[in-house]
């Protein structure tokens, strides 16, 4: 019988940017606060998220969020908030980077 002893993880990091101009301050405000709203629109599609927060960040032109456990779906959030998915511009092993 083999025994592996050794650190086994399934988290990665990601991260994503997107230019203010291409969102609404409502959007800015629901990307902020994204655990709760994923979890209010989440409810309303019947599907189950992961609550692990990223964190979010601003520079005067982009909103810029990074995460090391990417369990929140963040792709999908920004979809259903209306996000143009021409403007995202995301980076880590789950978005093929």
């Amino acid at each position: 019988m083999k025994v592996k002893i050794d650190f086994i993880t399934n988290s990665s990091s990601a991260s994503f940017m997107i230019p203010k101009s291409c969102l609404s301050e409502k959007q800015i405000s629901m990307i902020y606060s994204h655990i709760e709203m994923g979890i209010l629109i989440a409810k309303n599609k019947g599907k189950n998220i992961y609550r692990e927060a990223w964190r979010i960040t601003e520079t005067p032109n982009n909103i810029v969020g990074h995460t090391s456990m990417d369990n929140f779906d963040m792709k999908w959030f920004l979809k259903e908030i209306g996000v143009p998915e021409d403007c995202m511009r995301f980076s880590g092993s789950n978005y093929g980077y």
